[in-house]
């Protein structure tokens, strides 16, 4: 693995380093010429985080980086240091300065070499748990995958050579959208990615429509539709894709496909149901054009079928948030 500051292609690359080079050319200070400085002995990156332990064991146990030293109460100060692949290190430290993780640009890239390892990592990665995200930028959602840490810090794992990645996704498949048909418990796996309680999915397993991600011949995701008391109104209520298809841009696509076609077919209106602990979904959500509607307060409790206590993101699973999309304009909003 190797880390890089660079996000872009390799045209994108030109660009900026023909960027570069001009502000380098630039007079700095008045001087009238261009000056630089080749006496760098080292680079270190910092963060603050919210908890020392939690954070090394993310950075050591799941990404496999290596701990080089620390220090424990230097100015209220505690720290970790871990190194970099192709040198550098990362320091997290805890003090009076709460976690920023800034935008969603602000990237740690971790590269591997080929696309299925990434895809593997990142399968690895989401069985633990981690939070996976699509990017803003297309370009690590073709070769990599987003993910966040205790924090809320963004970390691509990507592969280091595009070129193989391109040639790679010219034999995969391309992804299209179908609705199912007959007998649903042949994808109830994928129904279980998104449902903790058996005795709910019992229950609606078999309601509405599902719209299938296929890529080739595997359903790599899934999205169900149900209608609602309310006329006009659908409920998105159940949707997964496969771990090692996520941040790829998937479930924004089922998103989009299944809005123009409910929008197509008559619907004003699509509301959806997601926990209140899950950060990642409020965030994607909203992204694809929800809005917030109500809170169900205590839905996630063991009297419906829900394991207790389950902990999402370091929040207690207790509470339901209902969100709403008007589809008289059925095209995603980009926040």
């Amino acid at each position: 693995m190797s880390v890089t500051v660079n996000n872009t292609d390799d045209r994108q690359t030109r660009r900026d380093m023909n960027r570069r080079s001009a502000q380098m050319a630039m007079p700095m200070h008045g001087a009238g010429r261009s000056h630089s400085f080749d006496g760098w002995t080292a680079v270190r990156v910092a963060h603050p985080v919210r908890d020392l332990a939690r954070s090394t064991a993310f950075y050591r146990d799941l990404l496999g980086l290596r701990p080089r030293g620390g220090f424990e109460d230097h100015d209220g100060y505690d720290g970790v240091f871990f190194e970099l692949p192709g040198g550098g290190e990362l320091e997290f430290t805890t003090g009076p300065v709460e976690p920023g993780p800034g935008t969603d640009e602000d990237l740690l890239v971790l590269y591997t070499g080929t696309g299925d390892e990434v895809r593997a990592i990142g399968a690895q990665l989401v069985s633990a748990g981690v939070q996976t995200m699509e990017s803003p930028n297309p370009y690590w959602n073709r070769y990599g995958q987003t993910f966040l840490d205790p924090d809320g810090y963004r970390i691509v794992i990507a592969q280091a050579s595009p070129q193989d990645t391109q040639a790679e996704q010219h034999d995969r498949p391309p992804v299209e959208m179908h609705w199912h048909e007959g007998s649903r418990e042949a994808i109830r796996p994928l129904f279980e990615l998104a449902e903790d309680s058996k005795a709910q999915l019992d229950e609606y397993l078999d309601q509405g429509r599902v719209l299938l991600a296929i890529r080739g011949s595997t359903v790599v995701g899934h999205l169900q539709l149900v209608p609602t008391t309310r006329p006009g109104r659908i409920e998105l209520k159940n949707m997964a894709v496969l771990p090692e298809e996520q941040g790829s841009g998937i479930g924004r696509s089922l998103v989009v496909a299944a809005t123009l076609r409910c929008a197509t077919d008559g619907w004003s209106e699509m509301v959806a149901g997601t926990a209140a602990a899950d950060i990642g979904n409020l965030r994607f959500s909203q992204r694809v054009g929800f809005g917030m509607l109500s809170i169900d307060r205590d839905a996630f409790t063991a009297m419906p079928g829900y394991p207790d206590p389950v902990v999402i993101d370091g929040i207690a699973l207790r509470d339901r948030v209902w969100l709403e999309r008007d589809l008289h304009d059925a095209r995603v909003v980009e926040r």
